[in-house]
């Protein structure tokens, strides 16, 4: 089951709000961008989990688990947590702007060290 949070806000006041959208350690945020059509992903971490929380746009993620393939849409302001050793995609239907928040640093070679190809959503 794909596991999309709903943080709610932790405080509010006549400034806006203020949510908590990880309350773990992390190692690497990447700020992505992504044009309509665009699919990111079609892999699986071996040992890097992360949060995909979706800053502007519209896209489907997908992930597969046991042989089935799940999807949700994501809206704005949507987190997904995709554990390690999760296959998972995401295809993106207008200009949208995503954070990964990652569990294990990426720089240096090693998000390709970490990345294992697996197809799940056909380049559009």
């Amino acid at each position: 089951m794909i596991d999309k949070l709903h943080p709610a806000p932790a405080f509010s006041d006549g400034r806006g709000d203020i949510t908590n959208l990880i309350a773990q350690p992390l190692q690497h945020v990447a700020l992505i961008t992504s044009r309509p059509g665009a699919v990111r992903g079609n892999h699986l971490h071996k040992t890097d989990s992360h949060f995909t929380h979706l800053v502007s746009g519209k896209a489907w993620y997908y992930q597969e688990v046991d042989g089935e393939v799940e999807s949700c849409e994501m809206k704005v302001g949507d987190l997904v947590f995709t554990p390690a050793g999760v296959p998972h995609a995401i295809a993106f239907e207008m200009d949208s702007v995503f954070l990964a928040f990652c569990t294990a640093q990426r720089l240096g070679g090693r998000y390709q060290e970490d990345t294992e190809p697996w197809e799940l959503v056909s380049q559009r």
